[in-house]
């Protein structure tokens, strides 16, 4: 266990935090809905959702939920047609859980289920209609997939038509009928939703240009419409994506500059849809790219080493002249590792490598440093999958004695 004591990058200023570390312990659910189970999301409330592999080399993908709060039974959830494929990735606050499944033709659709029926057909989320006009008899679109929802079950994706040319769509919790957010066939992708205390929903988007590279977007809902506005492009930079947004509309994402030596990626953040970036320089001169944003706007960036390996960083994104950063340690001994993302509470999820060579499940926050939830099962590896938004659950995998994944998890002090 680590505890964080001034660990700084030469001419930033550190995110002070003191305190003391608590253990978490992992708890397996009463009982798999198969053979090697993952877990894919967990919400505020400690539900969670995953993947199985069967206990059988024909039979497909069992998708679940389950209580992880109180490590209930894994439920399958029901398909979409019987016979046919599912699988699921994401759960709201709310309990929607979304996923996608095949229809009779095979086609794929994004779906939704009620996570307190998981038994229940879920909802198909359905392409775009055909258009008589405007396009020009265009037909219907021939498949769907979903890539966020929001805490209280908006699930954004895309349409596609039949030449695999998407148009990013939205769908208000509890129907399954698109609203056009992007251009006709534009190729935009949706990477995150909000929702907003006050103010209008906002989508981010990445979209692709004349230019060959992306152009980072912001799709706003008033009323029943959207208005799509370009995320600003720092001075200097060839492109940039965005990745993430939180409930404030801060959005944390990549910029890319010309070919040189140093600086080719450098972590942006924008406080609203219309705002300057600010961009994060570090005194190394190394590059470093985003991986997500908190409720509170603390950032999760990555920079790359000298000897090569990748080195976490908390931002606290100012207009201070100097970085407001703080490196994130691994466990004592180990020297690899990935932090996957950063939650309430400034807790971060690590998995590092440890000096026996095994993956250990790690969390990392500013007043208890990093802790690691010890293995159970008779195995030695571990790992944190998810957490949840407010940072008080979270879902992993361990390999018990037998070789057999199992997925856990653990409420956080």
């Amino acid at each position: 266990m680590n505890h964080l004591h001034g660990f700084l990058l030469v001419g930033g200023l550190s995110i002070v935090g003191l305190g003391g570390a608590q253990a978490a312990t992992w708890v397996a659910f009463s009982s798999s809905a198969g053979a090697q189970c993952t877990p894919a999301s967990i919400n505020n409330s400690g539900m969670t959702v995953g993947n199985c592999t069967p206990a059988s080399t024909t039979a497909n993908n069992v998708p679940w939920v389950g209580d992880g709060a109180a490590h209930g039974a894994q439920s399958p959830l029901a398909t979409l047609v019987s016979g046919q494929p599912c699988s699921v990735w994401g759960l709201a606050h709310s309990g929607q859980a979304v996923g996608d499944c095949s229809d009779a033709n095979n086609a794929s659709f994004a779906v939704v289920w009620g996570s307190v029926s998981p038994t229940t057909t879920p909802l198909k989320l359905d392409s775009l209609p055909a258009t008589l006009l405007i396009p020009l008899l265009r037909p219907k679109d021939v498949d769907t997939t979903g890539t966020a929802i929001n805490g209280q079950g908006d699930v954004v994706g895309s349409s596609f038509n039949a030449s695999r040319q998407g148009t990013v769509v939205f769908y208000p919790a509890g129907t399954g009928a698109p609203q056009r957010v992007s251009d006709w066939g534009d190729g935009c992708a949706a990477v995150d939703v909000n929702l907003p205390a006050s103010g209008n929903l906002m989508i981010a988007l990445n979209c692709p240009n004349s230019a060959g590279n992306s152009t980072a977007k912001v799709a706003e809902k008033t009323g029943a419409a959207f208005s799509v506005t370009s995320l600003a492009l720092p001075t200097g930079a060839s492109y940039c994506t965005v990745s993430q947004t939180n409930n404030a509309s801060q959005f944390i994402g990549t910029c890319i500059y010309p070919n040189s030596a140093t600086n080719v990626a450098k972590s942006a953040y924008w406080s609203s849809n219309t705002a300057a970036p600010l961009v994060l320089t570090l005194s190394t001169g190394s590059r470093n790219t985003a991986v997500g944003i908190n409720q509170a706007g603390l950032a999760l960036v990555v920079q790359t080493t000298i000897e090569g390996r990748r080195q976490y960083i908390a931002w606290q994104p100012s207009t201070l002249p100097l970085p407001i950063v703080q490196f994130i340690p691994l466990p004592t001994g180990s020297v690899w590792g990935d932090a996957g993302a950063i939650a309430g509470g400034s807790r971060v999820t690590l998995n590092a490598v440890t000096p026996s060579q095994y993956i250990t499940g790690c969390t990392w926050a500013p007043s208890a440093g990093s802790v690691c939830v010890p293995t159970i099962g008779g195995g030695s590896n571990s790992q944190v999958a998810v957490i949840s938004e407010n940072g008080s659950y979270m879902a992993g995998m361990v390999l018990d004695a037998a070789q057999t994944v199992i997925s856990v998890t653990t409420t956080l002090p």
